[in-house]
């Protein structure tokens, strides 16, 4: 649907605008066909590396780079002036929505879905890797206790996830 969404768009970003313009309608577009809903997904290593390689793509039609021409990400990324960013919004969108139902804004329903305190059988083989696992990860916390007690308070949350941007970390 994303890549279907940047053909729609073509003859928009291919007429004689600057490269500025042309990025802020893939942002406006584009890349919001592709975060639907991201606060539900389970970041996995595969997931991130398609995300990425989306964003990659999409800049190289900006650029109108042919995919016979060897030119590295490296080099793209210099011609682009930045870096992939929307991986990390991706994370911005999903810590805030964790902060949101934490909080329990969204209702109790909401919190006893993320805790799994609903009634179902136990699954067989290793743990799957869990919409949690992602905010553990990012939050360097082991328990889920002490990240739900950070979320309480949404000006420190705020605050963490001001930091963890500036760290480079979401």
């Amino acid at each position: 649907m994303t890549s279907d969404a940047f053909w729609n768009h073509k003859q928009l970003m291919r007429g004689n605008i600057t490269l500025r313009v042309t990025k802020r309608i893939l942002q406006c577009y584009v890349f919001p066909v592709l975060k639907y809903s991201c606060e539900s997904w389970t970041l996995n290593k595969d997931l991130i590396r398609h995300i990425n390689t989306f964003e990659k793509w999409c800049y190289r039609r900006l650029l109108k780079i042919k995919w016979t021409d060897k030119i590295s990400n490296e080099v793209l990324l210099r011609i682009q002036e930045t870096d992939m960013i929307f991986y990390n919004n991706i994370k911005e969108q999903k810590l805030a929505f964790v902060g949101h139902v934490l909080r329990g804004s969204s209702g109790e329903r909401a919190v006893q879905i993320l805790e799994g305190k609903l009634d179902s059988k136990i699954a067989q083989g290793r743990p799957q890797r869990m919409w949690i696992d992602d905010i553990k990860c990012w939050m360097n916390l082991d328990a889920y206790e002490r990240i739900k007690h950070l979320a309480q308070d949404r000006c420190n949350w705020r605050h963490l996830m001001m930091i963890m941007k500036g760290c480079g970390l979401a």
